[in-house]
């Protein structure tokens, strides 16, 4: 046995046999927008932060690692320092490869510090809309 579809026509469309319930469908709609936004917006923050962790690491690593290197054995130093080595171990670089990069050091850190503040500011926007996205889905309710 078939069941008869409702008989109730939706307004602005009569050739419809049920009534759609556009503001549920609207609801959900932007309900999915937001979620897909906000999730973007939370990986965004994040990469953003890796990218600072980054920088920070590059600037503030090497003299860190002095510090620390003090501390202990040297085979535990070789054994740190090979593992955060992400190119040839130290003995194989050649000097002129640091000279590239230390040619003018207060240039280079100056530089880093300015993308780090930059970041920053962008994980601030980020985080911003991540706020905006939740309140709009609170306010959209269920």
């Amino acid at each position: 046995m078939q069941s008869e579809p409702p008989t109730a026509l939706a307004p602005d469309h009569p050739d419809y046999g049920w009534l759609v319930d556009r503001v549920a469908i609207a609801r959900a709609e932007r309900r999915r927008q937001a979620m897909e936004e906000l999730e973007l917006e939370r990986e965004r923050g994040a990469a953003l932060q890796e990218e600072i962790s980054r920088l920070v690491v590059e600037l503030e690593g090497p003299s860190l690692d002095e510090e620390v290197f003090a501390r202990l054995a040297p085979a535990d130093v070789e054994l740190v320092q090979s593992s955060f080595q992400s190119g040839p171990a130290a003995d194989d670089v050649d000097d002129e490869w640091f000279e590239i990069d230390a040619d003018d050091p207060e240039t280079l850190r100056e530089e880093t510090e300015q993308e780090i503040r930059r970041l920053e500011g962008e994980i601030a926007a980020s985080a911003r809309r991540q706020e905006a996205f939740e309140r709009y889905l609170e306010a959209l309710g269920e």
